[in-house]
């Protein structure tokens, strides 16, 4: 069974007072302890809630509050994820758990819902979608690389030109969906974003069917991409196109080393084979009368 283990704040916690150094030896210590022995699979310390902030739903209204809150005693300092064959483990290792604060403390284990505990609710297609995030969200680096193109796709949104290349190796190469045919360098592709998006109307960048492939230093994304355009008539909005992102791991970071983004073409007639629904598969007739 896996449980949340909430280290409960403190005054010195929500005051911001920093552990001294046997305290995070210790800590650093039990937890290598959790690690070794398999239960430990998440674990971090919060900041004060006077750094927080808190959203209030009512109805379809939602009411944005800044921290600090009072309730201290309420207010979690930090957590773990751990793994553990019943309750009674999970509270063994919390009475080796050094004690976290500088004053007295609480810690409180909470099981964490797993999906046989929904019964019939939990439709087999509710399950594989459950179990598909969390494939996606065990693997740090597809992770990371799909905060990648989320940021990426905000930045095209609010047509930041620095965002769009903040990710680029210096030699990136883009073959783009507009002329040239081939872009190389960042400040080369921002030049290129600078001289087409002003005109441009009001749009949502959606991506669709997008599959990654995470190595150690390499990864692959590819999938489609459509602008939504306000109106909906607009040509840039007519056709999904077809992106392939590859990126490199580069002194421990994520970078873009290469874009390419298509339309398929008729060759019978040259002309550009629009993509309206990615869910059908169709293509043009090459019979004798196509070039005619």
């Amino acid at each position: 069974m896996r449980v949340m283990v909430m280290v409960k704040a403190s005054e010195s916690s929500e005051a911001g007072k920093m552990p001294d150094e046997k305290l995070l030896t210790d800590m650093g210590n039990f937890n290598e302890k959790l690690v070794e022995a398999g239960i430990m699979k998440a674990g971090e310390g919060l900041k004060p809630s006077s750094q927080g902030i808190r959203v209030h739903f009512q109805g379809s209204d939602r009411t944005v509050t800044d921290g600090p809150f009072a309730e201290t005693k309420e207010l979690i300092a930090g957590y773990w994820i751990w793994e553990v064959s019943s309750m009674s483990e999970a509270i063994d290792w919390v009475r080796r758990c050094p004690n976290p604060m500088m004053e007295d403390s609480d810690i409180e284990i909470r099981p964490i819902f797993e999906m046989a505990d929904f019964g019939d609710e939990m439709t087999p297609e509710l399950r594989e979608q459950e179990a598909a995030i969390e494939r996606k969200t065990q693997n740090d680096a597809e992770a990371e690389v799909r905060r990648m193109v989320h940021q990426w796709t905000k930045a095209l949104e609010a047509r930041d030109y620095d965002g769009l290349v903040a990710n680029y190796t210096e030699d990136s190469v883009l073959y783009g969906g507009i002329p040239p045919y081939k872009t190389v360098g960042p400040q080369n592709i921002r030049k290129l974003w600078e001289g087409c998006l002003p005109h441009f109307p009001e749009f949502k960048s959606v991506h669709q069917n997008l599959t990654f492939e995470v190595g150690d230093d390499v990864a692959f994304v590819h999938g489609l991409h459509q602008f939504q355009t306000s109106p909906t008539d607009h040509p840039a909005g007519q056709s999904w196109m077809r992106v392939t992102i590859c990126f490199r791991k580069m002194h421990g970071q994520w970078r873009v080393l290469h874009e390419h983004v298509s339309l398929p073409f008729n060759p019978m007639t040259n002309e550009a084979w629009k993509i309206k629904d990615p869910a059908v598969l169709d293509e043009p007739s090459y019979g004798a009368d196509a070039c005619t």
